[in-house]
């Protein structure tokens, strides 16, 4: 049975690079549990040095307002109602927190010394992700 010619498409070009992008091998990842624990580690020590150079941390400074309404719907005329609290209830603000500058300081320290194994590991992770991808790219020609 002989093809058909397609008639000529100026979005011709365009589908065969997407089946042609179809085909090639995506990378994997090589953003590991190192690399991400480097990451949070890289944030707890920016905190610290931001609460050492403040002088204070920042955190809940407690709650504001005392007073809240609900309203409850239900289906026809079953669990519909309204109530009034007082209370504890309320949103809960951020502002100024005392904090111990020696300890806080001594924190930082341990987190820095933490934080040359972590990129160790996070560099050897990486070159091992980057070895393996190396191996299955070369594998399938």
């Amino acid at each position: 049975m002989p093809l058909l010619p397609l008639p000529p498409s100026p979005l011709m070009p365009l589908l065969l690079v997407a089946l042609a992008a179809g085909c090639v091998q995506q990378p994997a990842a090589c953003r590991g549990t190192a690399a991400r624990d480097l990451q949070t580690l890289d944030g707890l020590i920016a905190d610290s040095r931001a609460t050492l150079d403040r002088g204070y941390a920042i955190g809940p400074a407690g709650r504001s307002g005392n007073a809240s309404v609900n309203v409850c719907l239900g289906s026809g005329s079953d669990n519909v109602g309204i109530s009034f609290c007082t209370g504890d209830g309320g949103y809960r603000r951020s502002g100024p927190v005392a904090v111990d500058l020696d300890a806080e300081r001594a924190r930082l320290k341990q987190m820095e010394a933490q934080r040359v194994a972590a990129a160790a590991r996070a560099q050897e992770e990486a070159i091992a992700c980057a070895s393996a991808q190396g191996a299955v790219g070369t594998a399938g020609r």
